[in-house]
């Protein structure tokens, strides 16, 4: 059964970070990118829900039905360019997933933005992902 999160908490957990690659195709001159999602980098986080509904901005109605994860982190580095997925608390129980027909998949996010938290003496000590649920 798909877990999911209970807005307005924070869960410790775990997250697969992925990274795009960037390859030169010399037969058709093209740049490629793609994922490989056999390679990624596990980091400890605290995960919360975020509802755009709850938000003090207004947000328009194609983002009403869309998942939206904030997590922290206190270290790595990341980027826009990233995807994160196997959002699991640390006991390995997976939050999102979906049904496929056959079996369960874990649901890909979309770095759709970051911040850098720093200290009173402006060093860093983490960093805010803000994921949206890859389509």
């Amino acid at each position: 059964m798909p877990k999911f999160l209970v807005k307005n908490k924070l869960y410790p957990s775990l997250i697969d970070i992925y990274t795009q690659r960037t390859m030169y195709d010399p037969d058709t001159g093209e740049t490629v990118r793609d994922w490989d999602y056999l390679e990624y980098d596990t980091a400890e986080c605290v995960i919360a829900a975020v509802n755009p509904e709850d938000s003090l901005e207004q947000f328009g109605k194609e983002y009403a039905n869309k998942k939206f994860v904030r997590v922290e982190l206190a270290v790595g580095e990341w980027s826009l360019s990233q995807r994160a997925g196997n959002l699991r608390s640390k006991q390995g129980e997976y939050y999102y997933q979906s049904w496929n027909g056959q079996r369960y998949e874990q649901d890909l996010f979309n770095v759709s933005g970051l911040n850098t938290q720093l200290d009173l003496n402006g060093r860093i000590v983490g960093y805010e992902l803000y994921l949206e649920l890859a389509q």
